[in-house]
């Protein structure tokens, strides 16, 4: 298994961005990968949002089963809440 780990820091995690960066991780990482579908081996995604503030509901949507893209690409979202330096 192939693993990429896409990250980006933003100010703010919510659904939206969360789901629009995961959709373009899953994207990238196909367009990337060569041979024939089904021939090679699976790939893991794990697309990365790191900010200062993580709302409730992109936890919970990130945390949600992984998302499958055709037959061998896996991706599974992660919200990282960063704390504020003193």
């Amino acid at each position: 298994m192939a693993l990429f780990v896409l990250a980006a820091a933003v100010p703010e995690v919510d659904d939206a961005s969360m789901a629009e960066f995961t959709e373009w991780a899953m994207d990238h990482v196909k367009s990337l990968r060569s041979g024939l579908p089904g021939a090679r081996n699976a790939t893991m995604i794990l697309p990365a949002l790191a900010g200062g503030s993580v709302e409730p509901s992109a936890r919970d949507w990130a945390a949600k089963d992984a998302r499958i893209l055709g037959t061998s690409l896996i991706g599974r979202p992660v919200t990282v809440e960063t704390s504020a330096s003193s």
